[in-house]
C-alpha cells in the first residue's frame, strides 16, 4: 500500500488573529529562499524577508503564512505580523532558539502556545 505524507497547509499554525487583516502583512521575500508555511522570518539588510537565522543581531518580524517554493526572483507574500496565537509545534526556527523566537515574537503582540 502506498503511503501518503501530507506538507504543512497555509495558515494551518495560525489559533487566532485579530479582526480583519490586521495581523498580516504583505513584504517582498528574497529571491533564493524557499519559505515553508510557518518559518519565522527576519529581514534583511535589504529590508526584504528571509528565514530567521538565530543570530546574535537577528530580529524575527513574523511568520510566514505560505509555502513560497524556491525563488528565482523577489516576491511579494503574506506574513503574520502582529497581534495572533500560534501553534509553537507548526512554526519553523532554528534548533534550540525558541527564547529568541518567542521574545521577538512576543512583541509584536504574537504569542507561541
Amino acid at each position: 500500500m502506498t503511503t501518503f505524507t501530507e506538507g504543512r497547509h497555509a495558515a494551518e499554525f495560525i489559533m487566532s488573529e485579530a479582526n480583519g487583516n490586521r495581523s498580516r502583512e504583505s513584504a517582498t521575500v528574497a529571491s533564493g529562499q524557499d519559505l515553508e508555511a510557518g518559518e519565522v522570518v527576519m529581514l534583511n539588510g535589504s529590508s526584504k524577508l528571509v528565514a530567521y537565522d538565530g543570530a546574535t543581531d537577528s530580529v524575527a518580524v513574523g511568520v510566514i503564512i505560505y509555502k513560497t517554493g524556491a525563488l528565482t526572483a523577489d516576491a511579494s507574500f503574506a506574513y503574520i505580523a502582529r497581534d495572533a496565537e500560534l501553534n509553537v509545534n507548526l512554526i519553523t526556527y532554528p534548533t534550540g532558539d525558541i527564547a529568541a523566537v518567542r521574545a521577538d515574537l512576543k512583541s509584536l503582540g504574537i504569542i507561541l502556545r
